[in-house]
């Protein structure tokens, strides 16, 4: 017998659907709460001329592969211009997307898809089972593609019939709906005769038509008339214009002086700023960026020593740190936050307390005998990131280690990051729609910051529950992964939980801003 799960719930149901405040609604600087978490924009009064929305980030799109590790700008962005088989409210849970409905064998290695129908992507290709088989196999045997590893266990894809596929895998994967989420779906034939030369034009199925990319600039897109799903819901915003801004400042002067209708990565000491601003809301909410520092454990390395490991996460006050420099977030003890597949409260507390005497201790009786430490570091993966890094140098000093700390520019950093090439590196990652997997896989099952640690009863307990489908039992299985990553110290020193503060301008609705860091511009109105 087959397990079926079959997905009926309408997004009107959830909850999702046309947002207040449409239509000439009077000017609001209160965001409304949606049913997933996330939050919905309300909209003011219109403005003549031609409607353009204009928003900022701090990254550049560098690929427009969905398989070619996609900043995550880029997250937000494919949302305008595909669809996905299956579509996410950003909580863990699930409805259709191009696929109506679908179903997973009880041994949990044979999906199956039925799709919609009477799709077109945007260069006239009709959306079929053709598409899933050449999207999935692409990214499945491809393996110079970044993103590979996350298909690699996909045996085959059949098209049965025309509005029908069927992924075979060689193993269960667990996280299939989660990862199925950002995977865009794209035209067969234009794939199989342009190769990565279609994504110049990057044709999807969905609400947005990419027209131009200039590097470091912007990206333009307009509004796709014969979108399948405006229903009700269909923009009133003819073009839609992304502008990477690095600079903190700049981006927030940029949305003071109305250039910009929305902006992310607000640092916490510029939200009273903008708060002020008329015309202008502020959404901050506890968000599933968490930071930590990749810990180079190869042989003669201070931190193939588990006592210096876990020295350095005991000399860390992280509660001063957000409460003192950041002014928001949380303290990180544990691999992920609450909300994401793996969390639990009363583990949680019990690993990586500050207690200074306790690292002294451990590094004391460990074999580190004052060898400089190199910390490396890129500017911007936490707010005031020179400032946080140098309070963390100086307790880790006030323990015992000798540091030296160089902050850098990315492409240096993952470089060096790549050849094992520190001892300490400093980053962020994000858990999307609820689901530590991205991490996991890219650095723990797999050992991307070539941190030479291996733990093989951790990588066991991933292994099983990466194949397990039943989310409570994954659950658990991680749960016993995590307490055995905090007990041995780890690749990783889990450090800081980042808050998701983004900002808009009242005249927009129709846009849900998730604690994931994505946004949802695809239903954008200006008024």
């Amino acid at each position: 017998m087959r397990k079926r799960i079959i997905c009926c719930l309408l997004a009107a149901v959830l909850g999702i659907g046309t947002l207040s405040g449409c239509g000439g609604g009077t000017k609001s600087s209160t965001p409304g709460t949606n049913a997933e978490g996330g939050t919905e924009t309300s909209a003011g009064k219109k403005e003549g001329g031609e409607n353009v929305v204009t928003f900022s980030m701090s990254e550049d799109v560098y690929t427009w592969d969905p398989m070619g590790q996609p900043v995550v700008p880029f997250y937000s962005i494919q949302l305008l211009i595909y669809d996905m088989l299956v579509r996410t409210d950003h909580a863990g849970n699930y409805e259709p997307g191009l696929a109506t409905e679908w179903s997973v064998s009880d041994d949990g290695l044979d999906w199956t898809f039925k799709l919609r129908q009477g799709v077109k992507f945007h260069n006239g290709e009709d959306f079929n089972a053709d598409s899933v088989k050449a999207t999935l196999e692409r990214g499945a045997f491809n393996n110079t593609l970044n993103m590979n590893f996350l298909w690699s266990d996909i045996e085959s894809v059949e098209a049965s019939d025309e509005y029908t596929a069927v992924i075979h895998c060689k193993k269960p994967i667990g996280d299939m709906l989660n990862q199925l989420t950002y995977m865009p779906m794209l035209p067969a034939k234009a794939l199989a005769e342009q190769g990565e030369d279609m994504f110049k034009t990057s044709p999807g199925t969905g609400p947005w038509k990419f027209v131009s990319w200039d590097p470091g600039n912007e990206a333009v897109f307009v509004r796709n008339d014969d979108y399948w799903d405006w229903g009700d819901q269909k923009s009133n915003v003819d073009k839609i214009i992304y502008k990477p801004i690095s600079e903190d400042t700049t981006r927030v002067s940029s949305m003071r002086t109305g250039e910009f209708d929305l902006i992310s990565n607000i640092p916490p000491d510029q939200v009273d700023v903008l708060s002020g601003t008329d015309g202008v809301t502020v959404d901050s909410k506890p968000g599933t960026t968490i930071s930590w520092m990749a810990l180079q454990s190869g042989q003669g390395k201070p931190f193939a020593d588990k006592n210096v490991r876990l020295a350095l996460t005991h000399a860390i006050d992280r509660k001063l740190i957000v409460e003192s420099i950041l002014g928001s977030g949380s303290p990180a003890y544990w691999p992920v936050m609450e909300g994401v597949t793996g969390y639990d409260k009363d583990l949680e507390s019990k690993y990586n307390q500050y207690d200074p005497e306790l690292a002294k201790k451990l590094l004391k009786e460990s074999s580190y005998k004052g060898e400089e430490i190199y910390f490396m570091a890129i500017d911007g993966k936490v707010p005031r990131t020179k400032e946080v890094l140098q309070a963390v140098m100086s307790m880790m000093t006030e323990a015992g280690f000798n540091v030296k700390l160089e902050i850098m520019e990315g492409a240096t950093f993952v470089t060096k990051r790549s050849a094992g090439d520190y001892d300490i590196a400093f980053s962020n990652v994000f858990y999307n729609n609820g689901s530590p997997w991205r991490h996991m896989i890219t650095h723990w099952l797999s050992d991307s910051c070539n941190t030479q640690l291996e733990n093989p009863e951790i990588t066991s307990l991933l292994t099983e529950a990466r194949q397990t489908i039943d989310r409570s039992k994954q659950d658990e299985l991680l749960k016993q992964a995590f307490t055995l990553m905090m007990e041995d110290g780890g690749r990783m020193c889990y450090f800081i939980n980042l808050d998701t503060i983004n900002a808009y301008s009242n005249k927009l609705s129709g846009v849900k801003l998730y604690n994931d860091t994505i946004i949802d511009l695809s239903r954008v109105m200006k008024n």
